[in-house]
């Protein structure tokens, strides 16, 4: 490898390994001079719910329906 290519191969990492470590949420969590946040003022009330609830029984498919009987012909 040429000296160019190192150099360029080492930029590619620290710019990946710095790329993933700007993304961690836990950095933010290492300032010892950032502000506490504060959760915002109001009431707080659970989500309502949208769905229906679901069924005791589950559906059959049709293949599990019994044969049809020749008598009934």
């Amino acid at each position: 490898m040429t000296d160019r290519s190192k150099l360029v191969l080492r930029l590619a990492v620290v710019a990946a390994l710095a790329g993933s470590a700007a993304g961690c949420d836990t950095l933010s969590n290492m300032n010892p001079f950032g502000e506490k946040k504060t959760p915002l003022a109001g009431e707080r009330r659970p989500v309502p719910q949208v769905a229906p609830n679901p069924p005791d029984t589950v559906p059959q498919p049709l293949s599990a329906l019994p044969a049809p009987s020749a008598s009934l012909a």
